[in-house]
């Protein structure tokens, strides 16, 4: 039962982060990484960005437990370890919770802000039309520095010598 729960909601971060943003398509394209990846299942690349690809990672956390009673917070545990673990990536990162029961999702940051525990997570970010515009300007933005020079990035020492 836990892992058709995990899945499911794994699934329903799928449709709710590509629903069409406007008549062009959805503004992100996200792939699962397998269950073999310790602290992200995806990673999220934006569309529409121009000559370059700006991503985040999303970690999902799946329930049919409801919602705290004083303040409506999602009941979904996200251990110490895991918050940590994510934060760790030097690229924009989130948590999402997904309450599987009304197939809705909400998205908070996981970029270093709080490394504790939770038990559960905000409500004030679902992802909606509005939010995921407001996801997709703040990765982009995280990216635009190093879009400066792109070419310069990595200096590699695997450089095929007919390709420059």
């Amino acid at each position: 039962m836990r892992d058709a729960l995990g899945q499911r909601g794994e699934r329903i971060f799928e449709v709710l982060i590509t629903k069409f943003h406007s008549d062009d398509g959805p503004i992100f394209k996200p792939q699962f990484l397998g269950d073999k990846w310790q602290y992200v299942d995806f990673i999220v690349e934006l569309v529409g960005a121009g000559c370059y690809i700006p991503y985040f990672f999303v970690q999902v956390k799946t329930t049919r437990q409801g919602y705290t009673k004083k303040d409506k917070r999602l009941k979904v545990q996200v251990k110490k370890e895991s918050v940590i673990g994510i934060a760790s990536y030097p690229a924009p990162t989130y948590i999402v919770g997904i309450d599987e029961v009304q197939e809705v999702g909400y998205l908070v940051s996981a970029n270093g802000e709080n490394l504790t525990s939770l038990s559960s997570l905000s409500t004030n970010f679902p992802i909606n039309k509005q939010n995921r515009e407001i996801l997709w300007n703040e990765v982009n933005n995280f990216w635009q520095p190093y879009t400066q020079n792109i070419q310069k990035i990595l200096s590699s020492q695997f450089t095929d010598q007919q390709w420059r």
